[in-house]
């Protein structure tokens, strides 16, 4: 389910995917992310309306990420959707309803907003759908409830699986024409036949990625209280806390205080203190941008420091059709442990701990290449329904180099490359691994999209390939829709001379029910 999401969100990072009579997805791409805002650039905005909810891959997923709250005729203007942090250059999707005729396209305007609808969302409209006027504050609200199940069952002496999910994202601006705002993302998720670990440790279930109060002091001050993730300061997590922010020209200064989400289960820990500040700048001029953001940090464990280090963030895209993006992290404080005396020294340093930069240059409409260098650390996963040998091929690609180009060679037919290298001091040898796909997209007669692939890995723990068939269709004007695949998996353990061999295959039906409810089952067979 993850790798052929993926593949068929890469299909389409530059041609506009058209459903059946009644739907239309269309892409675009992030072109500035500020601290407040993130800016979409599309061909086209027909359809899309305020309130709308566009749509992002995340981790094999099409996930809601952000909310439209203005747009022009080729842009928007939108509010992030947690735990989904957009950078420039990631492509976003929208589902629009498409008509015909210019005539009912004005009436279909003028009388029932367009929906944005992906599988399992559930889109709630704005309570104020009436513009307000220069600097008066009008509420909106909108939402998503979505619920899954996925069942898994194998031949395998592993068990079958029974898994269900549901979450809530809520989104309410200017409650009661005010200045405080309101938002939240929260995930509940367990297994069948497991209730006891939920009750043993709610926090193993429940997940709350965003749950936050806003104040709008005024137009250059805003206060936050809860949990939530600054986009300045992306690759830091999310703060349990106060967080502060003051704007003045294309500057702004903040302050953050509180506490680090539960590094176990993603909880509330009182322990985990953290503190500091940043100092951000912006520019944005016509076709170009670039952000920046410095911060210093304090992270606490209990009563002893955990960690105190410098944050450094930029991203611009200042040359046309070039976007690069950039972190960078400096330790200032290290406890060394003596061992044979039984001490510990706590000595101030400068100690660079974490890279990321990333590159990428659109050379046409048809052709498309990116590099990047991750020297961070694993990402911990608090929630995947991902298989041992998808998390462990993800572990082996994602640090590192990589580079990965895609090509069009026509509207309905595209080839893409991605290619990784990996070799740390811990590693015994280099990391290698390459993937390809191809997607043909409406295959005339049938309006399949089907999609190939293939991965081939070596690393000091395994090797190995992967090949993938999936096809997609829409029946009943888009009420139903079904996807099909197939991976064949072979892989070997060097150490153990263990040879590991699996045929998975996978179902997915999305079921448009009346009163824009949707439910979405999955099925997998290893």
């Amino acid at each position: 389910m993850k790798k052929h999401l993926l593949i068929i969100f890469l299909a389409i990072l530059f041609v506009d995917l058209k459903g059946q009579a009644d739907n239309e997805i269309i892409s675009g791409q992030v072109s500035f992310v500020s601290a407040k805002s993130v800016y979409v650039k599309f061909k086209s905005t027909e359809g899309i309306s305020a309130g709308d909810t566009l749509f992002m891959n995340s981790n094999g997923k099409l996930l809601p990420a952000l909310t439209v709250d203005n747009l022009s005729s080729l842009s928007c203007v939108c509010t992030v959707i947690p735990p989904v942090r957009p950078v420039v250059a990631d492509f976003i999707t929208a589902r629009i309803k498409k008509v015909e005729k210019a005539a009912e396209t004005a009436v279909a305007a003028a009388t029932t907003p367009a929906t944005t609808a992906v599988p399992v969302q559930e889109k709630r409209r704005d309570s104020a759908p009436v513009k307000s006027k220069e600097g008066e504050l009008k509420q909106r609200i909108s939402g998503n409830v979505s619920v899954n199940s996925y069942s898994d069952f194998s031949n395998t002496p592993a068990d079958y699986s029974q898994r269900f999910r549901y979450s809530l994202s809520l989104n309410a601006r200017n409650i009661a024409d005010s200045k405080f705002s309101f938002e939240s993302y929260v995930s509940f998720r367990h297994k069948l036949g497991e209730w006891d670990v939920v009750k043993n440790d709610i926090f193993s279930a429940l997940k709350i990625y965003n749950l936050a109060l806003i104040y709008d002091l005024n137009k250059s001050t805003k206060i936050t209280l809860g949990r939530k993730i600054n986009l300045r300061l992306s690759n830091i997590g999310a703060v349990d806390g106060l967080q502060v922010e003051k704007s003045f020209g294309g500057f702004a200064v903040g302050a953050i205080a509180g506490t680090r989400p539960d590094y176990s289960n993603y909880g509330f820990n009182k322990d985990l203190l953290q503190f500091g500040g940043y100092l951000g700048f912006n520019t944005k001029n016509q076709g170009s941008f670039s952000e920046t953001s410095v911060a210093f940090m304090q992270q606490m464990n209990t009563s002893n420091i955990d960690r105190r280090f410098l944050y450094f963030q930029h991203s611009n895209s200042l040359i046309k059709n070039l976007y690069f993006m950039g972190t960078f992290e400096v330790d200032l404080y290290q406890l060394k442990v003596d061992t044979a005396n039984n001490s510990e020294t706590a000595t101030n340093g400068f100690d660079p701990t974490g890279m990321y930069l990333s590159l990428r240059y659109k050379f046409s409409n048809k052709l498309s290449i990116s590099g990047s260098y991750d020297a961070r650390k694993n990402v911990i996963y608090y929630e995947t329904y991902k298989t041992f040998i998808d998390r462990m091929l993800e572990t082996e690609m994602r640090q590192g180099f990589r580079l990965q180009a895609s090509y069009r060679f026509t509207r309905d037919l595209t080839f893409g490359l991605q290619t990784g290298y990996r070799f740390l001091k811990s590693d015994p040898r280099p990391s290698k691994n390459i993937y390809g796909y191809l997607t043909y997209n409406n295959i005339p007669g049938a309006n399949i999209t089907l999609t190939l692939s293939g991965t081939y890995t070596e690393s000091s723990y395994m090797n190995g390939q992967t090949y993938g068939a999936n096809a997609s269709h829409d029946f009943f004007n888009n009420k139903l829709q079904a996807s099909i695949g197939y991976h064949y998996v072979d892989y070997k353990m060097p150490e153990s001379a263990l040879t590991e061999i699996q045929h998975i295959g996978e179902i997915n039906f999305y079921w448009q029910l009346p009163a824009k409810w949707h439910s979405e089952s999955i099925m997998r067979n290893i």
